[in-house]
Parts: C-alpha cells; sequence; structure tokens
C-alpha cells in the first residue's frame, strides 16, 4: 500500500509543480490577411485593399502580400519561437517561386494597408510547391515583446511585376508560431522541489 502510495505521490507532484509555461505552446493568431497593391503602385496607394485567402504572389497588374499578427498576452520574453509556414501549392502551375519572409512589430494588432512596408528581411527561399519552412525568430520575437507591440510576418514573392507576363508564386496556409516561454524564478523552484520530492518517494519505496 505504502510503495502505491509513493508511487501516485512521485507522479501527483510532477503533475503539479511542472507548470504548462515551459512547454511549447502556439502563440494565437489574431489577424491574418493579403494585403493587395494593385497597378501602378506596388506599395500604399488609392488602389490597395484587403483580400482574403493566404498568397504570396505577384502579376502584372498586382501583388498579393500575406500578413499575419501573433499576440502573445502578457509573455514577456521567449526562451524559442519557431515560425511554421506551410507552402500548400504553386499558383496556376508556375515555376519555382523565389520568396522573402519579413518579420517585425504590429503596433495596433489589426492588418491594414499601412502595413505594406513592415519588417525586416530575415530570408529569400525558393517554393517547388508543398514545402513547410521553419525559421528561428526568438530574438526577434523577444524584441517586439520588449517593446510592447505584436509580433507579425509576412511573405511576397520576390519577381517585379512589371517584369511578369502572367501569375508567379504560390498559396501558403496560415503560418503558426510555437513559443517556449522563459520559467519565472519561483517556477524553477517550485520545480526543484517538486524533483526531491520525487526523489525522497522513490527513496521510501526502496
Amino acid at each position: 500500500m505504502t510503495a502505491i502510495y509513493n508511487k501516485m505521490f512521485g507522479v501527483l507532484v510532477l503533475s503539479v509543480t511542472i507548470p504548462a509555461t515551459v512547454m511549447a505552446a502556439s502563440a494565437p493568431l489574431i489577424d491574418n490577411q493579403v494585403i493587395v497593391d494593385n497597378s501602378p503602385f506596388y506599395s500604399q496607394g488609392a488602389e490597395d485593399r484587403l483580400g482574403t485567402g493566404n498568397y504570396a504572389l505577384n502579376h502584372p497588374g498586382f501583388i498579393d502580400i500575406p500578413y499575419a499578427i501573433f499576440d502573445l498576452g502578457s509573455v514577456s520574453s521567449v526562451g524559442s519561437a519557431i515560425l511554421n509556414w506551410n507552402f500548400g501549392s504553386l499558383y496556376g502551375g508556375s515555376g519555382p517561386a523565389e520568396i522573402k519572409l519579413y518579420v517585425g512589430n504590429d503596433a495596433d494588432g489589426v492588418i491594414s494597408i499601412s502595413d505594406r512596408f513592415m519588417g525586416t528581411a530575415i530570408d529569400t527561399f525558393t517554393y517547388s510547391g508543398g514545402e513547410v519552412r521553419n525559421f528561428d525568430v526568438t530574438a526577434l520575437l523577444n524584441a517586439s515583446l520588449l517593446s510592447g507591440q505584436y509580433f507579425a510576418a509576412r511573405l511576397e514573392a520576390t519577381v517585379a511585376p512589371d517584369d511578369l507576363t502572367g501569375y508567379y508564386g504560390g498559396q501558403f496556409l496560415i503560418p503558426s508560431l510555437e513559443i517556449s516561454p522563459i520559467p519565472e524564478p519561483e517556477t524553477y523552484a517550485m520545480l526543484l522541489v517538486g524533483l526531491g520530492l520525487l526523489g525522497f518517494s522513490a527513496k521510501r519505496r526502496k
């Protein structure tokens, strides 16, 4: 009976003293839209608008720019952050497309055409269709949290629309942001106490 009690006690200690904050979790995606830039602006202008879907696409008449914003709530810093973006398919049977990833801050957490120039380019990659890309954005996310702003990311095809005769790019799926927050000092203390009690119960079983 004592051995069973100790085993149950040990499991209970671990379940109570290892908080969820030390485990990887998905950051909430609060906005995900496409900014459509129309010729001749390709930036900010009267013909810009917000669309639906999630494309990184150039065409002689417009650019589609997928843009996503994440809200980490009260989290002040993270131990790691991985941005995942799944490239579903090439658009209209086009060949491999070169896409650029931008990340940065968003002040209000709402996508608008003024977000067109947001962010710093951190990677350029070529898609043939179906690839899943993962990016370590830990330092950049912590910079956003330090500034008290939302974390945002966007994609854009690199070929200028004026150089195209048809579609260039493809359809991306909705991105996700996997984070592992840094445990607070009291979390470490609770974890050590829990492990100590577990060790004690194991010793008693012997």
